[in-house]
């Protein structure tokens, strides 16, 4: 079926059926359409296990979260068929959506436009307000959503003016009262975006009306869109959004529109009675984010759109990172056939994307970027001070710190919620008195001719990945007798609230080590770390590569030394026939739980390889039986968020986009992805995965792996088998893996960490002779 077929029905006339046969036929022409000519969008769905591209009902084709066009060029079409390049909008720092056209898509844009506009406000021509600045228009062949939304609803006006100045977005008042006089009594189209609308137009008018200077819109029609998300945070409603300007101009038409780049001209307009409809040219389905099912009508998922028009791009079915509900389907009031629905939001986590919404966010956003402000959550300016001045270092494992551990060992068991958080369960028993002593018999040693003491102030930049890395980090430092700054994540975890107020009474109960420990929080600021670093005889960097490098930019004093923990991976490692003979197999599952989804596979220990060691026939019932119950395990515990399940499909797609060979292997829902792969080592890793994702790789030797050990980034091996065969492996020479632990334990933590002997690190020896 051709585009052109769909411009000769009226855009909302179509029942349930007849639009789903329709729908069918076009849909299934443009996946395969997609598939023959963009290698990249064939390489995705293959990998899906998808061999052929024609699918009985359209809800059936694969979907592509829209984020991927932000990382990959997707085009079915050659360089020199592309006439226009269009990007999202986003906030500063962001990676955008590149969407190209060819001539084809342009027009077929432009025409839904019109049929669907055009049903709304008539068929005729009308004098235009934007409700923007005439600079966003810029560069005719590549430019922003804003852009191209301005350009779009140009079409409908016969005469336009800009009702912002260039200079400071504020309202030509002059411009305005001549556009105004010369239409009086005509229906004029109003177009902007919903928070430029309220923070430059309304207010502006508000001033004004304020001031018995009012301007009469009663015969407008204000057609808005580009997210909600500034004016939900103030607590402006939709409906309070109509209301104010009514009162504010008169304005009584008011149609917001829901749209985005990747699919430009299938927009979804707001009737008369509030609801968002979906046109002949395009279709909507919410999808259940725990197992991409569609919801029922009512029901709150993940909104996936659908349009017939775009043939340069495989953008034809689509995964947002929005929350909506459907409402109904050819029975809403207006008369209008077809789905309608609501938007309920961005999903929890997402990035900001929506004319609007990045708008607000730039302006917020350049009133907080570098800032100095430093929030103490324990200790003050005061305290760094003195520790510039008066370091007093301590003998490692002393008895004062000794006891100091213990007391908030017993603190924070006395905390009723500390009980909900395993990690921090886990931290207050490392910290028990007996614990302690047991470190301090492995690394101290009595020899009198070497006195170990603390190196003075350490500098820690904890990660924000794992909440409670920073109090190890903390107590490593302080055990070995030294001072401590500690920048933690500007995250909010219950855990670490939790942790502060144990530390708080503890500090109480000891007062000497109130000048040892300074924890503090700061956006990002280049003189801050700057300042720390000046002042630190060690620094600790646990945030990954791109935090070394952007901290390293900063020098340290000449005999100041540095401890990085850089990105790592980590490895599961499964003796099949071993693990076929466990009888107790449920406490396996308990076990990989806490090295995986306890904390969302977000520490480097926590293992995202999942290797199977065996004869074929062993490996394939191992990995069955280990599956199953893993996922039986986690479905009683674990609750995906719609977040975490896009994220783990587009990630999936990147990876099967840039390695051939993987395969998503079939599970029930998205708790546990599994990707196949050929060989151990194809997968470099570079993929920051997590929430359940995992590369399976099936091996029948043990020196298979050893590829995969001889690895700097390859930090644990967590084991289910015999470990002296892994140990012979590691003494072979490989320059990877720094621990061997058994499922269950890669998380616990110990002095000696990633290949580093911390009590050697932060102490220094004084040899007498």
């Amino acid at each position: 079926m051709v585009f052109d077929d769909f411009l000769e029905i009226p855009p909302y006339s179509l029942e349930k059926k007849e639009k789903t046969d329709i729908l069918n036929e076009r849909l299934n022409e443009l996946t395969g359409l997609h598939a023959k000519k963009c290698i990249e969008y064939r390489r995705m769905i293959n990998s899906m296990s998808y061999d052929d591209y024609k699918f009985d009902n359209y809800p059936d084709i694969p979907f592509l979260p829209v984020r991927l066009f932000k990382e990959l060029s997707l085009k079915s079409i050659g360089n020199d068929e592309v006439v226009k390049t269009m990007t999202s909008s986003g906030t500063t720092g962001q990676s955008v959506s590149k969407i190209y056209l060819d001539r084809t898509t342009a027009s077929n844009q432009q025409k839904a436009l019109i049929k669907i506009v055009s049903s709304f406000i008539g068929n005729e021509r009308i004098p235009m307000i934007i409700v923007d600045c005439p600079s966003v228009v810029k560069n005719r062949r590549m430019f922003s959503a804003r852009g191209a939304g301005i350009l779009g609803f140009s079409m409908f006006g016969s005469e336009r003016i800009y009702a912002l100045k260039d200079e400071d977005m504020s309202l030509d008042i002059e411009k305005l009262k001549e556009f105004l006089d010369k239409h009086k009594g005509k229906k004029i189209l109003l177009f902007g975006f919903t928070f430029i609308i309220w923070q430059h137009f309304y207010a502006e008018l508000l001033k004004l009306k304020q001031q018995n200077i009012e301007f009469d819109l009663s015969t407008g029609i204000l057609i808005h869109g580009g997210g909600w998300k500034k004016l939900q945070n103030e607590s402006v409603s939709s409906s309070e959004y109509k209301k104010r300007l009514n009162e504010v101009c008169g304005i009584k038409r008011v149609h917001e529109y829901y749209g985005m780049v990747e699919q430009t001209g299938c927009i979804y307009m707001e009737c008369e009675h509030g609801h968002l409809h979906a046109s002949n040219f395009s279709d909507i389905i919410i999808r259940n984010p725990k197992d991409f099912s569609e919801c029922n009508i009512g029901e709150k998922g993940i909104i996936q759109v659908l349009s017939t028009i775009p043939e340069s791009y495989p953008g034809h079915s689509l995964l947002t990172e929005d929350e909506g509900i459907l409402l109904g389907e050819d029975d809403c009031n207006c008369g209008r056939k077809g789905k309608y629905f609501k938007i309920n939001g961005r999903i929890k986590n997402a990035e900001i994307r929506g004319c609007s919404d990045t708008y607000s966010v730039k302006i917020s956003h350049n009133s907080e970027e570098n800032s100095d402000n430093i929030n103490y959550l324990i200790g003050d300016e005061g305290i760094i001070e003195k520790m510039k001045n008066a370091v007093q270092v301590k003998e490692p494992f002393c008895e004062e710190v000794v006891e100091f551990c213990d007391f908030f060992s017993k603190e924070v068991f006395a905390i009723p919620e500390a009980k909900e958080f395993p990690d921090i369960i886990a931290l207050g028993f490392w910290l028990r008195k007996s614990n302690i002593l047991s470190l301090k018999s492995k690394h101290i040693n009595n020899d009198d001719s070497i006195i170990k003491l603390g190196r003075g102030i350490v500098f820690h930049v904890a990660p924000s990945n794992v909440p409670l890395n920073f109090a190890y980090s903390l107590f490593s430092s302080l055990i070995c007798g030294n001072y401590n700054v500690v920048k933690i994540s500007t995250k909010e975890f219950r855990q670490v609230g939790i942790v502060i107020k144990a530390l708080k009474k503890t500090i109480q109960q000891f007062p000497i080590f109130k000048e040892y420990i300074c924890i503090v929080r700061y956006l990002h600021s280049d003189s801050i770390n700057a300042m720390f670093s000046s002042i630190c005889n060690v620094r600790i960097i646990w945030g990954g590569d791109n935090t070394i490098s952007e901290i390293r930019k900063t020098p340290l004093l000449p005999r100041a030394n540095e401890i990085t923990f850089a990105s790592r991976y980590s490895v599961a490692l499964i003796d099949s026939r071993y693990y076929l003979n466990i009888d107790d197999k449920n406490s396996i599952a308990k076990k990989f739980w806490n090295d995986t989804f306890l904390n969302d596979q977000n520490a480097c220990t926590s293992p995202k390889k999942v290797i199977f060691i065996g004869e074929k026939v062993d490996n394939e019932e191992a990995r069955r039986s280990f599956w199953n119950i893993m996922l039986n395990y986690v479905n009683k515990k674990y609750k995906l968020s719609s977040f975490q399940a896009v994220d783990k499909l587009s990630k999936f797609y990147l990876i099967s986009n840039a390695v051939s060979g993987v395969l998503l292997m079939p599970m029930p829902n998205n708790i546990i992805y599994r990707i196949y792969v050929s060989n151990s080592i194809k997968i470099d890793m570079n993929y920051d995965v997590n929430s359940g994702f995992f590369f399976e790789y099936l091996c029948s030797e043990y020196s298979d792996i050893i590829p995969l050990c001889n690895n700097i980034k390859c930090q644990t091996i967590g084991y289910i088998g015999d470990k002296s065969i892994i140990k012979n492996i590691i003494k072979s020479g490989v320059i990877g893996i720094d621990r061997i632990v058994p499922i269950g334990s890669t998380l616990d933590f110990n002095l000696i960490w990633d290949g580093y002997n911390l009590v050697e690190m932060l102490t220094r020896s004084i040899i007498i002779y």
